[in-house]
């Protein structure tokens, strides 16, 4: 217990960090890192995918919130188009859950590795969402969020992936999208938590200190440092230059591409 406490406050840290400098909530990170941790713990592999995306959504609801006060005090989240998002993805993340756990673990593996590849190709070559209007229309909002939502919530992640780009379509800087992406984490993660704790209430092959597929000292670990961190990564974000930021998040999400395709 106290071992994997100091390994997932470390991972913490790191993904404090990268949910400020990214918006993207750090699951990017949690879920890889994660799979390997349980895989050497000797856990059951039938539930080690859902329990590491169970997890890390539990744990990017903490990060989340530090992240998206830290880039709230520099006036980085436009409430106007994040509220009609917001609405969407409490159903979509919910609804993610439930269809994720339908699914086997490593076609969940491959899902990941896919969209990680598929963020990296989009943000490498720049390819984005344009709309000539500055402002989405609600119900299209609440369309989206549902996506989004429900895609972070199979994912594991906050959110960023999709988010921002969204975001950024609509005519927001680099920074107010990551900010207010960061803020999309929260309703992402505590939804799909529930989904993952319900669902996951009667599996008598989940580990000890489990509650449903959310693995109690992964959460606790990794809420514990990387709430501190995460403002640091968005002071960052503010001050680091948008093609740096670009360059950095293609490193990573390549990687764990790579990773997430071998394991």
């Amino acid at each position: 217990m106290i071992e994997g406490l100091i390994i997932f406050s470390f991972l913490g840290m790191f993904v404090g960090l990268v949910a400020g400098m990214f918006g993207i909530g750090g699951g990017t990170l949690i879920v890889p890192v994660l799979i390997a941790s349980f895989l050497s713990y000797g856990f059951e592999e039938t539930v080690i995918i859902h329990l590491a995306i169970g997890s890390s959504m539990a744990s990017i609801f903490f990060t989340g919130i530090a992240s998206a006060y830290a880039h709230k005090k520099k006036d980085a989240i436009d409430f106007d188009i994040l509220k009609p998002v917001t609405f969407g993805i409490i159903f979509g993340a919910f609804l993610g859950a439930l269809f994720a756990l339908q699914l086997s673990g490593d076609l969940l593996k491959k899902i990941i590795a896919f969209f990680a590849l598929f963020a990296a190709i989009r943000i490498g070559l720049s390819i984005e969402f344009k709309s000539d209007n500055k402002k989405p229309k609600n119900l299209l909002s609440y369309l989206a969020g549902s996506g989004i939502g429900f895609l972070s919530s199979i994912l594991g992640i906050g959110g960023g992936m999709f988010s921002v780009p969204y975001f950024k379509g609509y005519g927001l800087s680099m920074k107010i999208s990551v900010g207010t992406a960061a803020a999309c984490g929260i309703p992402i993660a505590l939804f799909a938590s529930f989904g993952y704790f319900f669902m996951g209430l009667n599996n008598t092959s989940l580990p000890n200190l489990s509650l449903g597929y959310i693995y109690i000292p992964a959460v606790l670990g990794i809420s514990m440092t990387s709430v501190f961190a995460a403002k640091y990564g968005a002071y960052l974000a503010h001050y680091l230059k948008e093609n740096t930021l670009k360059r950095l998040m293609v490193s990573l999400l390549l990687i764990i591409c790579l990773y997430m395709a071998i394991i």
